[in-house]
């Protein structure tokens, strides 16, 4: 039997500064209503995997993390997916804002990225269960 993930198999860090867009975002948008924000594998390359965020509706086969920030008065909850959840179990979600050079996003860094470079999927033992042979 495959074992799957549960949230509190996943460590996830969200700084201030991320907390407090986030909290922005689904104050001030009432297009965000009722949805929840998410983090995503967004694509992989020689260096590893990129990543998206963003907001959206629940899937049934998602991981849902939920983190009270009593501080703020905000409750947070953040979607995966499984591939995700299982790619990210250790990460950090931060926010930039430096408008000396006009960036601005969310930034994802994950602990394990170093194993997610170039061809690592011919490795059987880094692929979750799902997609072995």
């Amino acid at each position: 039997m495959e074992r799957t993930l549960s949230p509190s198999d996943i460590k996830l860090f969200v700084t201030d500064s991320a907390v407090r867009q986030i909290q922005v975002m689904q104050d001030n948008d009432y297009t965000l209503e009722g949805l929840s924000f998410r983090i995503k594998i967004g694509g992989k390359g020689c260096e590893g995997f990129t990543y998206d965020t963003g907001f959206s509706e629940p899937h049934p086969d998602d991981l849902v993390l939920r983190m009270s920030y009593p501080v703020v008065n905000f409750e947070l909850t953040v979607l995966m997916d499984p591939f995700t959840a299982f790619y990210t179990q250790e990460l950090s979600l931060d926010y930039l804002l430096d408008t000396s050079s006009n960036e601005e996003g969310f930034i994802v860094n994950n602990a394990a990225d170093g194993q997610h470079r170039g061809k690592f999927f011919k490795d059987e033992g880094l692929l979750p269960p799902w997609a072995k042979k």
